[in-house]
């Protein structure tokens, strides 16, 4: 009976070598998928990040266009407003010349009514 316990030390130290070996197996392989996965994700990572900097030149460009659209705007409602503003000085002057009835009762100047006759 004294030699069956050290058969069983014998088994079960082949077991605990068998149950490492299978541990540092499954490790390897858990590690191997791991990798594999991180590589995954980082051909990902670099996709997102091609993908961000396209969007970023695209929204760059736009907001250039945008600036430049917006400043052909403002300079043309400037524009707008000083034409405006002489015409509208134009047409006063033009009132204050046919004010005086004598000057009212006669027939307007042929520059006066060519000069009224304009587009605003």
């Amino acid at each position: 009976m004294a030699a069956f316990p050290f058969k069983s030390i014998k088994w079960v130290k082949w077991l605990v070598i068998a149950v490492a070996g299978v541990a540092m197996v499954s490790m390897w392989l858990m590690l191997k998928a791991s990798k594999s996965e991180q590589a995954a994700l980082r051909a990902r990572l670099d996709n997102a990040l091609s993908t961000n900097q396209v969007s970023q030149a695209s929204i760059d460009t736009l907001t250039q266009e945008n600036s430049d659209a917006n400043q052909l705007l403002v300079d043309r409602t400037r524009l707008h407003s000083t034409i405006e503003g002489k015409l509208n000085e134009d047409i006063e002057m033009l009132r204050r010349q046919l004010a005086d009835d004598e000057c009212y009762q006669k027939p307007w100047p042929s520059d006066v009514a060519n000069r009224l006759r304009e587009p605003y």
